[in-house]
């Protein structure tokens, strides 16, 4: 059962071409498809500097641009169509353990009105920010700080003076930074992020303050404020800026024994990366899994439960990690107090592989060019290399599989960007040229492309998981 409530004014938000996969997963790429959303080609983005600099996605992969009532209907609709009982209208008032009844819990909620109230065996805190259950105590705020959104929709004839009106735009300046997603060929969300601690912001949503405001600090965004105020038909505001609560946040655990801290009730990030989307519908994916398996299989209820806390945490600090450099980056030239808390603040380390800090690893590149020199390898597993077992995903359902565990994956590491570490360890003595190896782990596994076998190849030569002689 889905109890409900109508949104808040809605937000626009950017969800990459690397949530397609998730979107196929869970059944929905028709449904979106045919919701005829912007198909995003990349970025457009001013940070820290005044020259632009465009990000293509790459090929011919598209994004999407939402908005997020749309998207939200969308996704209620095809829960309906999959059998799940729809409780709209409803605010949820409290779930808890039922007193004298092991493992069930009930949910009170207001419907028109009128308290109503289910028992589950299992409940998923998807309330977002509110975090029902998250607020209980687990909530951990993010020591860089509170950050307000400012959300304004601007509309012209055309956009034409963008070399592409499909992309996100973001631009950094001292005291912040703003972002813009178009909804429609006329209809662009602009939003500036601000520190409440260091802007002052006194005025309640849609007051004319908060629009001096929030026009102030757009003047401070030079190239967005251009694109709304500029050419002989300057876009229009529509309607007042409202205020959005964007601080980060996280928890101090994700996991009850039957219940589940799902999506932006689980941990928040700056929406700076466009992931938070792809995050929220991961975590969904993912507590849904956990929860067929323990009802399929109770002695699989604990470590499914770990996998979950795990892959929770994982997702929270890689993303907090990635934020941090941009804030560096943003520091570099508007060292402000904005940036250099935001740039400070990291998060903590919990084993799992952070794939865009291998991309960089001078260990990693320089095994990828080691074995790119030879006319042949010989590869084998380093003696300080041991197969654990360790929960894992595998189709709908966790089950048991073989990690491994080295000095530098000491909680141990599976997969990387979809490719079978463990699979690759195997079959890697047995070849001693890597286009024979990629052709064999394409047979014994589900086929990647080539760059990313190399790249994890590159990962297990590099951090001391095969030695190369």
């Amino acid at each position: 059962m889905v109890v409900t409530r109508p949104a808040r004014q809605p937000l626009a938000e950017s969800l990459p071409p690397s949530a397609s996969k998730l979107l196929d997963r869970i059944g929905m790429t028709a449904a979106v498809d045919r919701a005829g959303f912007i198909r995003a080609t990349g970025n457009t983005v001013w940070w820290g500097t005044t020259a632009p600099r465009m990000e293509s996605f790459g090929g011919s992969a598209l994004g999407w641009q939402v908005r997020r009532d749309e998207l939200d209907r969308l996704m209620l609709e095809e829960a309906g169509r999959a059998g799940a009982v729809i409780v709209d209208r409803a605010t949820v008032l409290d779930a808890a353990p039922l007193q004298g009844v092991d493992g069930t819990s009930l949910v009170r909620y207001d419907r028109d009105g009128n308290e109503e109230s289910i028992s589950a065996r299992w409940v998923l805190d998807c309330t977002g920010r509110t975090g029902l259950v998250a607020r209980r105590g687990w909530r951990r705020a993010d020591p860089a700080g509170r950050t307000l959104a400012l959300v304004g929709i601007w509309e012209r004839h055309a956009w034409d003076m963008l070399v592409d009106a499909t992309h996100t735009l973001v631009e950094s300046y001292d005291g912040g930074w703003a972002w813009s997603v178009p909804v429609s060929a006329q209809r662009r969300y602009v939003t500036v992020m601000v520190d409440p601690a260091l802007t002052a912001v006194r005025s309640p949503d849609g007051a004319p303050g908060l629009t001096a405001l929030y026009e102030a600090e757009l003047a401070k965004a030079v190239e967005l404020d251009a694109l709304a105020r500029s050419g002989r038909e300057p876009a229009r505001l529509i309607g007042a800026p409202f205020a959005r609560d964007a601080s980060s946040y996280s928890a101090t655990r994700f996991a009850d024994e039957r219940m589940l801290l799902v999506g932006d009730a689980a941990s928040f990030i700056d929406p700076l990366s466009s992931y938070g989307i792809k995050k929220a519908l991961s975590s969904a994916w993912l507590a849904s899994v956990v929860v067929h398996t323990a009802l399929d299989d109770e002695n699989l209820r604990s470590p499914a439960l770990e996998l979950y806390e795990r892959r929770e945490r994982a997702m929270y600090d890689g993303l907090r990690r990635r934020f941090a450099e941009l804030s560096r980056d943003a520091a570099e030239t508007g060292a402000t107090t904005f940036w250099r808390a935001r740039g400070a603040a990291e998060a903590g380390e919990d084993g799992e592989p952070d794939v865009d800090a291998l991309r960089r690893d001078s260990d990693v590149l320089a095994a990828f060019d080691a074995m790119r020199s030879r006319p042949s390898v010989t590869l084998r597993a380093a003696p300080a290399v041991q197969r654990v077992e360790r929960p894992m995903v595998r189709g709908d359902r966790i089950t048991m599989g073989e990690h491994l565990v080295a000095p530098a994956f000491r909680e141990g590491v599976r997969y990387i960007r979809s490719v079978d570490l463990v699979a690759i360890m195997s079959l890697a003595p047995a070849h001693d040229q890597v286009p024979d190896l990629y052709a064999a782990y394409n047979r014994a596994a589900a086929p990647v492309p080539l760059p990313d076998f190399l790249g994890a190849l590159s990962v297990l030569v590099g951090k001391g998981l095969l030695d190369l002689a």
